[in-house]
């Protein structure tokens, strides 16, 4: 064993095991991650010798006599090596290669990915199925689903709560001038600069009590909470919920944002079963028989290596104790028959595979099985029946079964594999007893769980922060309303708003306009300064749109649209930054890279979505601005309106 990880395909003496269904939560993160596969050829390594058609054929021949299906150091040899060609532009002799590869270890994807990846263009048909061919082994591979699983949970803690952070802090500091403005206003200070540096140090003044980011972010976001509109409320409150679920649910998140372990139960059962015989995994599993004496997959597994290790008697007993242990189990009363087969009791074995087949008339394995039997019996009709009906249930599998075990005729049976339905059951059982580590070795989820307070505290306290600062910034805006002027966009409040013509300025525009009778006229010399002013604000926001895309938005009040932004930017960014791998594993890549082969097609998605949101923003941001014009129908409460309508996309 390797530092505690394994090979997540390895060999072992069954081909093509049967496709098992997972469950729905897991079909789910199939089909949202495992499309990254196919841009990521490993960079290629320097093989120790080349791999000829000779060398490739004595190892194949090798690998059926011993009844091996899947030899996945083979495997990976002949995958480095063909990488290596197609970068030396040999791409035929690549591709025999990969082929290869994928006979070695049909449960290997890695092959079929980049076989489709190279005759894209050139053989269109063979690529797709060469990725329908990789995709289904990843729907029925355990291992690559938990691997897919714990990317997907992690990209999801992160992407989310980076996310959701960026954008409450976009919302406080659009709306922060107007708390800097009601405190130096409740103070005293209104024209004074000193006074208003002081007001401005007052309103930061959260920033530096060490909170941490959420617990700040919360502060914030109740302090400005008098300017919020609906949308920017809704945000809020979605944070300050995401902080809460993730703080108090962090512990069942994250045993499943782990790389998988040779030391988890259920990759332990998974490599035993899929593996010949290994005196380590064989111990390992016998320690998990001892603490856990109750579960069925423990005694199967031991059962299964020791078969393949030849002790017939401990087989049949570890398999007996599975039978008692799950009644009725088809994959139970299989493994048990193939004791009995081996041990050439025919009739017991007989016996066994026609319950199992009674009891799961749709597994191939019992029907294949019998039809042995029946050929040991010389029972041919009925051995043609049951060959039929293994035929017509996997007629893929019992082919390449068949070639496999002809060498030797003597293991000829099938074995079989439990659902991954159980794995996933024992996984959830055994949780709770990695989730601590899984912390530990997962950077992102730690950073995640870093901007929360650590539960149960933060159960308690962020609700509390946001309670008591929100009902001090409603004090504050009830006390001091804050609006916009009406020609240059400065914030006033009522102590020091001017109003005429149903206009509301700020004390330099009220001075400019005071005195005049024409109204052409005050338009003419406001004009200048409101483009000054939309000028100023456009360039700030777009160069903020370029550095942050969905920042420009988020301060211009387009709220849900700037999040959206800053959600698929932030996905993006890391997806290009690791590769699409949150969660590496060499287990499921064994050979890692950074080339541009690899990393292209995901810099070309993340160029693709930033000119997307930058596109967007100025799409929907304009350099004109309100001016004067004689008898507009706008009321005095017009500034107040476009308050309450702050935060809308």
């Amino acid at each position: 064993m390797r530092g505690g990880t394994f090979p997540l395909t390895v060999g072992g003496p069954e081909p093509n095991v049967r496709p098992v269904a997972p469950a729905p939560r897991q079909l789910a993160v199939v089909a949202i991650l495992a499309c990254l596969a196919c841009a990521f050829p490993p960079a290629p390594r320097a093989s120790a010798a080349p791999l000829d058609d000779a060398a490739i054929a004595s190892a194949l021949e090798t690998k059926y006599d011993r009844g091996i299906a899947r030899d996945l150091p083979m495997a990976q040899a002949c995958y480095r090596e063909a990488l290596e060609r197609n970068a030396a532009g040999a791409r035929p002799e690549a591709i025999r290669l990969l082929e290869a590869a994928s006979l070695f270890d049909p449960d290997y994807p890695d092959p079929h990915f980049t076989i489709a990846r190279l005759l894209l263009t050139s053989e269109p048909g063979r690529a797709v199925g060469e990725a329908a061919e990789a995709f289904r082994i990843l729907g029925r591979s355990y291992p690559w689903q938990r691997h897919l699983l714990a990317n997907a949970v992690t990209a999801l803690v992160v992407v989310w709560m980076l996310s959701l952070l960026l954008a409450v802090i976009g919302i406080v500091f659009r709306h922060l001038p107007h708390l800097v403005h009601v405190i130096a206003e409740s103070l005293g200070a209104r024209g004074s600069r000193v006074g208003g540096i002081g007001a401005g140090l007052i309103a930061i003044a959260p920033a530096l009590w060490g909170l941490g980011a959420a617990a700040t972010a919360t502060v914030f976001a109740g302090l400005v909470s008098f300017r919020l509109g609906k949308r920017e409320a809704l945000l809020v409150l979605l944070f300050v919920a995401s902080a809460l679920a993730l703080a108090g649910w962090s512990g069942s998140v994250a045993p499943w944002a782990g790389a998988p372990r040779l030391d988890e139960p259920s990759l332990l059962v998974d490599r035993a079963l899929s593996s010949g015989y290994d005196p380590d995994v064989a111990r390992a599993i016998q320690a998990w028989e001892a603490r856990d004496a109750n579960e069925a997959l423990f005694p199967f597994a031991l059962g299964t290596l020791r078969r393949r290790a030849g002790d017939l008697d401990g087989a049949a007993e570890q398999l007996t104790l599975a039978a008692v242990l799950r009644p009725n189990s088809p994959w139970i009363l299989t493994g048990l028959g193939n004791v009995y087969f081996a041990r050439e009791d025919y009739a017991r074995a007989r016996q066994l595979y026609e319950s199992a087949a009674a009891a799961n008339p749709g597994a191939v394995e019992p029907h294949y099985n019998l039809a042995q039997v029946y050929t040991k019996q010389l029972l041919f009709a009925e051995a043609s029946r049951e060959q039929s009906r293994a035929s017509a249930l996997a007629f893929d599998r019992v082919r390449d079964f068949t070639r496999m075990g002809a060498p030797q005729l003597n293991r000829t049976v099938m074995d079989a594999r439990p659902p991954v339905q159980t794995l996933w059951d024992l996984a959830a059982r055994a949780g709770h007893l990695r989730g601590p580590a899984t912390i530990e070795q997962n950077r992102y989820l730690r950073f995640a769980l870093s901007l929360t307070p650590p539960a149960p505290f933060a159960l308690v306290f962020l609700p509390a922060l946001f309670l008591i600062f929100a009902g001090i910034g409603q004090v504050l805006g009830r006390s001091l309303a804050t609006l916009h002027c009406s020609n240059c966009q400065k914030i006033v409040c009522r102590r020091c708003v001017h109003r005429m013509q149903q206009r509301a300025f700020c004390n330099d525009c009220f001075r400019t306009v005071k005195d005049l009778k024409s109204m052409e006229f005050t338009r003419l010399l406001l004009t200048r300064r409101d483009r000054s002013a939309a000028r100023r604000r456009t360039i700030g926001q777009a160069v903020l749109t370029f550095l942050l895309p969905g920042g420009g938005q988020m301060l211009r009040g387009a709220s849900l649209s700037g999040f959206f932004a800053l959600l698929v930017m932030t996905a993006a960014g890391l997806l290009v930054i690791q590769n699409g791998a949150l969660v590496p594993s060499l287990d499921v890549s064994p050979i890692p890279g950074s080339d541009w082969a690899k990393r292209a097609p995901l810099l070309l998605l993340f160029l693709l979505t930033y000119a997307i949101t930058v596109s967007r923003y100025f799409a929907t941001t304009t350099a004109t601005v309100e001016r004067l014009t004689p008898g507009e129908p706008r009321t005095a409460r017009g500034g107040s309106g476009r308050r309450a309508g702050a935060g809308r996309s």
